[in-house]
This record gives C-alpha cells, structure tokens and sequence, in this order.
C-alpha cells in the first residue's frame, strides 16, 4: 500500500502544472458566469425601472390637461364695468337714470350668476 501511495504522488508532481492550469481555467470561467449573471439581473432591473418610470409620466402628462370656460366672468366684469362707467356719467345730472341703469346692472348680474350654475349643471 504504500508503494500505491508513492505512484500516485509521483504521478500527481508530473502532471501538477496542468492541474493547476486546469483549476485557474475553472475560476475565471467562474467569476465571468458570476460576473454575467449579476450584469444580466442588473440590466433586467434597470429595463424595468425605466419603463415604469415611463409609462408614469405618459400617465400623469395626460391626466394633468384642463380647460377652462371663463366667459361668465368676462360677462360679469364687461357688466361691471358699464355699470362703475354710467355711476361715473351720470352723478348728479340723473340720479333716477343711474339707478334704472343699476338695477339693470344688478339684474344681468343676477342672470350672469343663474347661468354660471346652469352652466356648471349641464
């Protein structure tokens, strides 16, 4: 047995150099599958990522779009402003006149409110 045992050592010193190559072949080939591995995970995650971070803003840049009807208000200010201009020309010359044109004034104003909430119902 021992003689078995010294071959085997004999024999295991001849071929010691491509045993060795052999082992490194084996690590590196390794570290490269690891290496491909984790970069092939990470790419995958970052497709991910970036397509729900994209898909996100095409909702949110849709959603955000709003419009807005101010005619109302306009109708409103363009009776203001006639009203504040017959008080300013007609202060003391006709007072029956200027509250005639008030009233008026205050009726379209009145009107101008009933369509806002018509409006807004329909």
């Amino acid at each position: 047995m021992s003689q078995k045992k010294v071959d085997l050592y004999k024999e295991e010193k001849r071929n010691r150099k491509k045993i060795m190559k052999r082992e490194k072949i084996r690590s590196v080939l390794t570290i490269v599958a690891v290496v491909a591995v984790f970069g092939a995970l990470i790419g995958w995650f970052s497709w991910a990522v970036y397509n729900n971070v994209k898909d996100n803003q095409d909702k949110t840049a849709t959603a955000t779009t709003t419009e807005l009807d101010l005619s109302d208000i306009e109708a409103y200010n363009s009776s203001l402003s006639e009203y504040v201009a017959n008080q300013e020309a007609g202060t003391d010359s006709s007072s029956s006149s200027s509250s005639a044109s008030g009233d008026n004034a205050v009726t379209g104003t009145s009107a101008g409110t009933s369509a806002v909430s018509t409006s807004s119902a329909g």
